[in-house]
């Protein structure tokens, strides 16, 4: 056993094979291998996903079913896109790159629910199987910050193996998170989602299957909160030891109110749940002053609440969504005239149609900081946080004051001259998979070790989109959509076979508890001895003695006595 100061590292055999564990603190080891860099996204969730299990059977509960099916993911390379917070005034958007993902797990139609009806002749000869999981994912790369946004998750009730979804959900964002931190060891990762409830939200139809199981607002808050709760024991990478938090906010609720929402899993190095946000901390991570307007301290996300909140307050005063570096005498401070600061923006959305009449959406991060090191490359990437802070401060307390000075004209161009040489055609943004050859193909799909079909933008959207337009509503026409999904997906890339790979879940089932099964992290509820409020339960010889006696009290004539009428006058 080698020891290094508070964490330990334990190699244990098994059979043949060698497997290091690292121990965080006494309640909680990892394994050191879920991290390793060559670790591919099948095994990541291979390992997490619980398999088969026959050992409930000796007890005398039911047997536990393990997950069996084929793993389909694919993405895009990193974008240019719009940048995800609006630039204070005076300062130029952040520069943003935006790359999508999307995983899928699927089964065999007569691994799906409906495998009690009579199968068809089209199941029994169809082999691409039926979608049951999907999870789509869109990650901003800026300088200082790398923000995953958890975009939709969907079930159709087709999977009928325990304890998949969950794991599954936590296995993927970890190992996005553990590829980001591995890339750009120095900079700060914000896992985010708002939770919302749907009956549908990437499989049409679905909501009429009636195994498909919907959580209602307050369930699926709590259902987030624990798939991103183990993020908050991720394990030192290298010489960086991390801080990590998590956040919860809901319009409308105090701190005291959310703390039923918050897991209350003990994590070491002082990690834990906290009731509010980070965007004031994200704020100062991009180099922008905690009192610049709110509009620049909120994340625009595709379909989310606040985004269109921030839209109409825009409207509002005129502030439309352009360059507003352009003209600030006529945008003037950013600002906006009825929410002047973040408090104030979530009080007004408690009054959104999206969190009004009953609904609750929650808003739920996880921060990830290497706080304790800085990197050379953090050195070389150009001025610090601190200085960019400063910067930042001054120049807006200038814009208050004084107006922007006028920038120095350009010198005129010199006309081109000679003879014009024709270029290929292009897609902007570098070369897109639409066009791709045979042998570019190579370099994208990695079917082996299961890292996805990496497509391009526009080909990426055409796939979501050809998803969104099908019918999941029974088992025969999931399988058939899935079947025409696959395809679509193959004629973007020019594949001429499947890129799934195998997926048989390896992780030992949580113990069982009533009948159901416990989460890694979810602790044992204790036990409240009621006995001093309760009743005992009547023995059957008291019962028995009761029914003996007269079943109703009957009062004599005597017992009774009329009110006298009073005596007319």
């Amino acid at each position: 056993m080698a020891v290094d100061g508070a964490v330990e590292s334990l190699v244990l055999k098994y059979g043949d094979e060698l497997r290091t564990f690292r121990v965080i603190s006494l309640d909680q080891i990892s394994m050191a291998s879920q991290d390793n860099e060559d670790e591919s996204l099948a095994q990541a969730l291979a390992a997490a996903i619980p398999g088969g299990s026959d050992d409930n059977i000796l007890d005398g509960l039911p047997l536990a079913s393990g997950f069996k099916g084929k793993l389909r993911y694919i993405h895009s390379a990193p974008r240019p896109c719009d940048p995800l917070f609006p630039p204070p005034p005076g300062r130029e958007p952040e520069k943003t790159r935006l790359s999508s993902h999307f995983l899928s797990l699927g089964v065999e139609p007569t691994r799906t629910a409906g495998n009690s009806v009579l199968i068809s002749p089209y199941l029994k000869e169809q082999e691409e199987g039926v979608l049951g999981l999907g999870v789509e994912v869109f990650i901003y790369h800026t300088k200082y910050l790398t923000t995953i946004f958890v975009s939709k998750a969907d079930t159709n009730g087709y999977i009928t193996a325990r304890n998949t979804t969950k794991p599954a959900c936590t296995a993927f964002l970890r190992w996005l998170v553990n590829r980001e931190r591995r890339k750009h060891p120095h900079r700060k990762i914000v896992v985010s989602l708002f939770a919302r409830a749907q009956s549908q939200y990437l499989f049409p139809g679905s909501a009429e299957q009636s195994s498909k199981h919907v959580l209602d607002d307050r369930q699926l808050i709590k259902w987030w909160a624990k798939v991103l709760d183990p993020l908050l024991d991720l394990p030192c990478t290298g010489e960086i030891k991390p801080e990590i938090n998590g956040y919860v906010t809901i319009p409308g609720y105090d701190a005291q109110e959310l703390r039923s929402y918050l897991p209350r899993t003990q994590h070491a190095d002082g990690r834990s749940w906290r009731a509010g946000h980070p965007l004031g901390e994200l704020a100062e991570t991009r180099g922008v002053s905690t009192a610049a307007p709110p509009r620049s301290l909120l994340p625009r996300f595709p379909d989310d609440p606040k985004a269109r909140f921030i839209q109409e307050l825009d409207d509002e005063v005129g502030l439309a969504e352009i360059d507003i570096t352009s003209s600030p005498s006529k945008h003037k401070s950013g600002r906006w005239n009825s929410v002047r600061n973040l408090d104030r923006f979530w009080e007004a959305m408690e009054f959104r149609q999206e969190c009004s009449s009953g609904r609750v959406v929650g808003f739920l991060w996880v921060v990830i900081s290497p706080s304790q090191v800085v990197g050379k490359d953090d050195l070389e990437s150009g001025a610090s946080q601190e200085q960019l802070s400063q910067n930042t401060i001054s120049s807006e307390a200038a814009i208050e004051g004084t107006p922007t000075p006028t920038p120095k004209r350009r010198g005129k161009r010199k006309p081109l001259t000679g003879p014009v040489v024709a270029r290929q055609p292009r897609l902007k943004g570098g070369s897109s998979s639409l066009t791709a050859t045979s042998t570019d193909l190579d370099g994208m799909l990695n079917s082996v070790r299961g890292d996805g079909l990496l497509v391009s933008r526009e080909g990426y959207d055409k796939a979501l989109q050809t998803l969104m337009h099908l019918d999941f509503a029974n088992v025969e026409a999931a399988a058939r959509s899935t079947s025409k999904w696959l395809a679509e997906v193959r004629s973007i890339c020019g594949l001429s076979g499947d890129w799934a790979v195998d997926l048989v879940g390896t992780a030992a089932h949580p113990p069982a508890r009533g009948g159901g099964y416990l989460y890694p992290n979810e602790q044992e509820a204790q036990v409240n001895d009621l006995g001093g409020i309760v009743k005992k339960k009547r023995r059957a010889g008291d019962v028995g003695a009761e029914a003996d006696g007269p079943a109703v009290n009957m009062l004599s004539g005597g017992a009774l006595r009329k009110k006298p009428k009073p005596s007319a006058t």
